[in-house]
């Protein structure tokens, strides 16, 4: 392990890059990274465990309100989508929430890896305060300086797992691509969740109706992302 640290550090100085600056890149990165003022994506979501289900959603999104369709139902085509409409929505996705910061972990450098669009720099992270969402390793993009994978522990009412959300550009946004969950829950079983995002669309705006209850306004049998941040 010592040796396989020394043989990364010593190739990312020789690339220019040391740890330090690899670290100081990724605060400016970080800081600068904006969130789209309008964007529409699907998502499909799996959870294995006590409550079994998959299905796949399509999201409108401008600000914090949100309009979620329900597509597909455990393989079955929805007649009419499900809508959900939710107004002061946290999107617990968004890299600048949930990517570890300087000032709240402990970074230790952990490895270099090759990527498709060159290097990758692996860091040990530990939080200086408890938290039920704690990042314990972040993966940072050698070119946009910017988190590729993001894992983590989580604990709660009982419950404690594990996971890991992956991340890439999308446009000129730094988006969520996929979420993997694993948790042990209070009665002793085991949960898992996965989610997957794709067919991102950044329109200049969405109309008012949009985020407008249908008068039929009807209730999806679950919401996604119980097992996550």
């Amino acid at each position: 392990m010592i040796a396989a640290a020394a043989l990364a550090l010593s190739l990312s100085t020789a690339h220019g890059l040391t740890p330090e600056a690899v670290l100081a890149n990724y605060a400016v990165a970080l800081a600068k990274q904006e969130r789209p003022k309008a964007v529409s994506f699907v998502y499909q979501v799996e959870q294995l465990g006590p409550r079994n289900m998959a299905q796949t959603h399509r999201v409108y999104r401008a600000g914090r309100n949100e309009r979620d369709e329900t597509l597909i139902v455990d393989g079955v085509v929805l007649e009419r989508p499900a809508i959900r409409i939710l107004a002061d929505r946290i999107d617990r996705y968004a890299v600048d929430a949930v990517a570890p910061r300087l000032g709240a972990y402990t970074f230790t450098f952990e490895s270099l890896e090759r990527s498709p669009n060159g290097y990758t720099f692996i860091f040990r992270t530990e939080p200086h305060a408890a938290a039920r969402f704690a990042v314990s390793e972040v993966a940072i993009d050698g070119r946009s300086f910017l988190p590729v994978s993001v894992r983590f522990a989580l604990s709660g009412n009982g419950a404690r797992g594990t996971g890991e959300l992956l991340y890439g550009r999308a446009e000129g946004y730094w988006l969520v691509r996929e979420a993997r969950v694993s948790a042990h829950l209070a009665d002793g079983s085991i949960a898992r969740e996965d989610i997957a995002w794709s067919n991102y669309q950044f329109p200049p705006a969405l109309p008012p109706s949009t985020f407008l209850a249908p008068r039929s306004f009807v209730t999806p049998p679950q919401a996604p992302g119980d097992l996550g941040p």
